[in-house]
């Protein structure tokens, strides 16, 4: 089969076969008098914050704020499926980004450091419009971009810390006639390459404003700052941008020219005529997932191959799996999706939880040596409760669970620790999202209850945090999550 892309809200997802071997030059130096990327931020172990569940994450900040799309949990269970809706998660709260009238649908592909957001409204493929999400206050104002004149359809693929948002606009009609654009609140929309650059639609911006498209890559401000993209290595062909830093060095998937099209990982290094790097020497087909999450300014990047989570810490290091990473207080979860890196090294990723997945942020965590707080044990036990009035284990909405978690608390010698604050969440194969809090007793005990909904597969329940003055949460030991299946006793 042929080569296929959808761009998909700031991730690339491929939908490819095929096998070839494949080469690549390696980095080169820093030119005389440019300085090299600092070493990498990757962490040796990292911790997982919840941000939702049911959902999905398309961008993040540096501040950690995520744009993305969630179910919103509203107590129907298996009985109803809620609107998913386009969203941003900033300051703990869940905003809802308001659509644009007469466009059915948003999505978005970028998040600055300010919280403005990019993307389009309306479906793909149709009649669509850019737009900027502009916050204000615990809202969003949607500004409708429009389209360059003499054409009908435009989108918005990012937008840098300055507000500068670029994407393309095209006409209709077939062949389809377009040009890139660049947004400011200031000045509209104004036509880029009357300016000077490239006539190609842009597919990643950076932080500052560095701009990649298939074949060059640029800076906004600057005509005379395009450089153009070198050849692939041998038997593979450029795909399109996945993400740029503000030198220049970019992560992307390169086509193999086999029958198939296997896509291939790749960090692209700025430096001189530039250079390619074979990231992973495992070709990702039709039958599994892949995209570029980001690549910061130490040149590490984040990705997904072969429907794996994976890290290549900068400035040269290859791809290994995320997952060996993450705590052992996770007990193992998988991660099937590496999604966007910001400046401090979050990483954004789908985490399994139970038995589903959970979009989260990847943060650093160190072990605790003195005073701290660790979670020995986290038992759960479920009990389904039949509806009285139909035959036993039917699945009715009269029908409930009830699940305990029961946590013991302890300090880094295995002393129970009393009057830790415990804040948790209990969390299904469905839409359930239940904060709960609890206080240890004076064997280290907190216990928390759920009574909801039947038939909804697993029940697990999270451990956010623990905390008492004086004393520091561990998240590198101990248990974090466990799950169960509530069945008829």
């Amino acid at each position: 089969m042929g080569s296929m892309w959808k761009i998909v809200r700031g991730a690339t997802l491929i939908v490819l076969g095929g096998q070839i071997g494949v080469g690549a030059t390696g980095p080169v130096p820093a030119a005389a008098g440019e300085a090299g990327p600092s070493a990498s931020i990757v962490q040796s172990t990292y911790a997982a914050d919840f941000v939702a569940t049911a959902a999905s994450g398309f961008a993040m900040n540096d501040a950690g704020d995520v744009a993305g799309r969630s179910y919103k949990d509203i107590g129907c269970g298996p009985f109803c499926l809620p609107p998913e809706e386009t969203v941003v998660w900033r300051g703990g709260q869940r905003i809802v980004l308001p659509a644009i009238p007469g466009l059915s649908g948003i999505s978005v592909s970028s998040i600055n450091a300010q919280g403005w957001v990019a993307g389009f409204a309306g479906v793909p493929g149709t009649t669509t419009h850019a737009v900027v999400w502009k916050p204000n206050g615990n809202t969003y104002q949607a500004i409708d971009l429009g389209t360059l004149p003499g054409t009908t359809i435009s989108y918005a693929v990012g937008i840098d810390d300055l507000g500068r948002a670029v994407g393309w606009s095209t006409t209709s009609n077939f062949p389809p006639s377009g040009s890139p654009f660049m947004w400011t609140e200031s000045a509209g929309m104004v036509d880029l390459s009357a300016l000077g650059y490239p006539d190609e639609a842009p597919g990643a911006i950076s932080p500052g404003g560095t701009v990649a498209t298939i074949s060059t890559w640029f800076v906004l401000g600057d005509p005379n700052s395009v450089v153009p993209m070198p050849p692939a290595p041998p038997s593979l062909v450029t795909g399109g941008p996945g993400a740029i830093n503000d030198a220049g060095d970019q992560a992307r998937f390169l086509v193999s020219t086999g029958p198939q099209n296997l896509i291939y990982l790749f960090r692209f290094h700025h430096e001189g005529a530039g250079t390619w790097q074979l990231l992973s020497p495992s070709g990702t087909g039709q039958l599994s997932r892949a995209g570029v999450g980001g690549i910061n300014a130490e040149r590490d990047v984040s990705a997904t191959v072969l429907s794996t989570a994976v890290i290549a810490p900068g400035p040269d290091g290859l791809a290994k799996g995320l997952a060996p990473l993450l705590s052992p207080a996770y007990q193992g979860s998988a991660l099937v999706f590496g999604g966007p890196m910001n400046g401090p090294g979050q990483i954004l990723a789908q985490v399994m939880i139970g038995r589903s997945q959970r979009l989260m942020k990847l943060v650093g965590a160190t072990p605790c040596g003195a005073n701290c707080i660790q979670i020995d044990s986290l038992k759960m036990t479920g009990k389904f409760i039949p509806d009285p009035n139909a035959p036993p284990d039917s699945c009715t909405p009269n029908a409930s669970n009830h699940v305990v978690a029961k946590v013991r608390v302890t300090d880094e010698l295995g002393k129970a620790l009393q009057g830790v604050v415990v804040k948790g969440r209990f969390v299904d194969d469905y839409w359930l999202d239940k904060a709960v809090t609890r206080t240890t007793n004076k064997k280290g005990i907190a216990k928390f209850v759920h009574n909801g909904v039947a038939c909804v597969g697993a029940v697990a329940f999270l451990v956010d945090d623990a905390a008492k003055v004086g004393r520091s949460f561990d998240r590198t030991k101990g248990v974090l999550t466990n799950y169960v299946i509530p069945l008829p006793k």
